[in-house]
Parts: C-alpha cells; structure tokens; sequence
C-alpha cells in the first residue's frame, strides 16, 4: 500500500501514555518499528548504498586478483619451461595441473584456485555494484517523513532511534545531514508536476488547514495518512476535465470575437495555456507539446477560416 503523510500532522499526534506505549501485539519503539513502517510504506525503504565502501571493496578485490594474475602468468611460464615430471604440460593438459602433487610443487594449481575464489567474489560484487548504482534517489518528502518519525519522540510516540544510524537520513533540524548516498527500493513514479505538487506540497496543505481531522491515525506509524492513488485519481479527473474543456473553450471565445487581430491574440493565449498545461499536468516531452501546441493552432485557424468563409457566403 502507497500512503502519503505530512510532518504537520506530527503536531497533532496524541502525548498521552498509551500512545507512547507499544499497542499489545504491535512491534516495540526501536528498530522493530521502523520495519513495520517500511513494510506498510515501501516508499520508506531507503537505505544508504555504501558507494565509497563498496567502491573500496572492488579496488582491493581488483588489487589481489592483479596480484594473482601476475604470480600465475609467472609459474605458468616457469614451468612450461621446466624439465621436471610433468610440468611442461601443465598448460596443454589439465589432468597433470589437476595431479601436479606427484611433482612435488602445486603451486600452479593454488593459484587458479584462488584466482577462481577472488574472481567469484569480485564478479559478485561487480555485479552487485552496478545493479546498486542504477538505483534511484529517494525523494525529499520521504526523507523529511523518515526524520519526522525518528524524532517523533518529542511529541510522546517514542519511536526513535537512539544510534549513530539515527542520522543517515539526517536529522529534523539538519535535514541537509543526511547521506549523500541514499537509494529508494521502491522510488516514487516519476508523475507529472501537478501530480507531484498534490501529492506533497497540496495534501501537506490540506493538514494544515485541518483536513487531518477528517481521518483516523494510522495504528503503525501515529499519523494521519492518504492513499496516493486516490490523490493521482484527483489529479487524473482534473486533467482530464482541463482537457476536454480547453479546445471547447477556444472555439467559444473565437465564435464570439469579430476582430481578426483579437483572433490571432486569443489562439496565441490558448495555444500558450495548452502548452503549461501539457508541461505541468503531463510527461509530455518537449517535441510532443510542439506537436499538441502545432495541432491546437490549426483546429483553431481551421473554426476561423470557416467563419470567415461562412461569412462570406452569407454576404
């Protein structure tokens, strides 16, 4: 379940003793809590990915294997150019690597051993890296709802951490302290810029105007919380009636105009209204509000031919 909440709701959370203590059955204040947080918000699950350690991890990794490489080029050659057992075929013939004991000397075969150790463990990691690197950045209003409930405890719900790790996602009143490496496992869907702003600035808004009354606190994180999809639903009904009203709009204003210059000034306005609102409502990419701004232009040019033609014939 995706659910949106506010910091403002924060300071209506009750202070009394039941609230701060653990409801029977529910998980106590602590790490325990903040698991029931993410798994009831995913959005939450923002961890640090460690980019200088894990980097650092791959550089030594890199270092033993350059190391190894090098000893086993080394013996590889030496002993294809030695005269004992069966050394010289070690490289054509893995049974007499595989049984090189007999020679009294495996140091060849240890060295692909640990060679395939440290290679496994350093595709691992490589791998690892890359597919963490592709994850994305939390948003700021996860984040600033992270460092809300860790510092809930000052309004008596008691649900911090006490640690060093208590400032990775930063603090209530440092949030620019957080780690410079988040990644979200779950990232918000990239919506449009109204949706955004409903979603984070609009229902922040609504609590503070009071719309939190209107709804229960949630039994697993104290707040008041809505569903993001009921928002997007909002956003969606919004935009859709914009839609359908612009181009009816249009006409309209140009059916009831006379004057071709006034024309051309209200398809200019109209065509300038389309494109904001296909740049704020919408994930249209810059040719495709070109494109829907091209097209708007002509219906409109299209209604003002007619009428003049039409004129015309009456005349």
């Amino acid at each position: 379940m995706t659910e949106k909440m506010t910091g403002t709701v924060l300071q209506e959370s009750e202070t009394s003793s039941s609230a701060a203590s653990p409801l029977p059955g529910s998980p106590p204040p602590g790490y325990p809590k903040f698991a029931e947080l993410m798994n009831v918000i995913p959005e939450t699950t923002i961890f640090r990915r460690f980019g200088a350690l894990n980097a650092l991890n791959l550089l030594y990794l890199q270092a033993e294997l350059i190391h190894i490489e090098r000893d086993l080029r080394d013996t590889q050659i030496s002993d294809h150019q030695s005269p004992e057992g069966y050394k010289s075929l070690y490289a054509r013939n893995w049974y007499f690597l595989e049984n090189s004991e007999q020679d009294g000397d495996k140091e060849q075969l240890q060295l692909v051993e640990r060679a395939s150790e440290k290679l496994e463990k350093y595709n691992t990691a490589l791998v690892q890296q890359e597919k963490v690197l592709s994850m994305k950045s939390p948003t700021e209003f996860d984040k600033n709802f992270i460092r809300k409930f860790i510092a809930s405890k000052e309004e008596g719900l008691n649900f911090a951490l006490t640690g060093l790790d208590s400032e990775v996602w930063g603090l209530d009143n440092r949030p620019e302290d957080c780690a410079k490496d988040l990644v979200a496992l779950r990232p918000r869907h990239d919506e449009d810029n109204f949706s955004k702003w409903m979603t984070r600035k609009g229902i922040s808004t609504f609590f503070g105007l009071g719309g939190a009354r209107f709804r229960k606190k949630s039994p697993i994180h104290g707040f008041v919380s809505y569903e993001e999809s009921d928002l997007l639903r909002i956003t969606y009904n919004i935009t859709t009636i914009l839609a359908s009203a612009l181009p009816i709009a249009a006409i309209a204003v140009l059916a009831y105009v006379q004057s071709m210059k006034a024309k051309l000034g209200i398809i200019a306005v109209f065509n300038i209204i389309l494109s904001l609102c296909l740049t704020v409502m919408t994930t249209a990419k810059r040719t495709e509000v070109f494109a829907v701004a091209a097209a708007f232009s002509a219906v409109q040019v299209v209604f003002v031919q007619s009428g003049m033609n039409g004129a015309g014939d009456a005349n």
